[in-house]
């Protein structure tokens, strides 16, 4: 894992996003493989990997720009409800853009590998913000929420 000095120097370089949305993105990359199955496997070349790679060990599974994309709107309905927009935008994320920025700033800092062939436009456009975090949320009750009288 990326520790906070690695993305302070990333963040140095370019500061349009905040702290978190790097660690949002970090920690939804193992949430897309962990919990919702997400990525194709592929094979580790020996010659790259090396001590300081900052990717899990267990890397075994390759998450494209549109997996991602789908996990972090997942994530973050879960995490932050009808927020979500907020959320983001107060991290300098408006787009699915900003996502692939932030994805390959890592790249470039040597913090994160891409497949052969992937690229920032793998991020292009994937969903409108206030349609998926706004329009179509659904607000729900529960049956069984205890009610307290004052």
């Amino acid at each position: 894992m990326i520790d906070h000095l690695q993305l302070r120097s990333i963040l140095d370089r370019d500061s349009r996003y905040k702290l978190n949305a790097y660690y949002y993105v970090l920690e939804t990359l193992d949430f897309a493989r962990s919990e919702l199955g997400m990525g194709h496997l592929t094979e580790r070349n020996p010659h790259t990997a090396d001590e300081e790679n900052d990717e899990p060990e267990n890397l075994a599974r390759h998450i494209t720009g549109e997996e991602l994309c789908e996990a972090l709107k997942i994530r973050a309905t879960w995490m932050f409800g009808y927020m979500a927009k907020t959320v983001f935008q107060q991290w300098g994320i408006t787009t699915t853009d900003d996502f692939g920025e932030i994805v390959y700033n890592m790249i470039e800092a040597g913090k994160m590998r891409a497949a052969d062939g992937e690229s920032r436009a793998d991020f292009h456009d994937l969903y409108d913000f206030q349609t998926v975090f706004c329009d179509a949320f659904c607000f729900t009750t529960t049956q069984n929420v205890p009610q307290y009288v004052y």
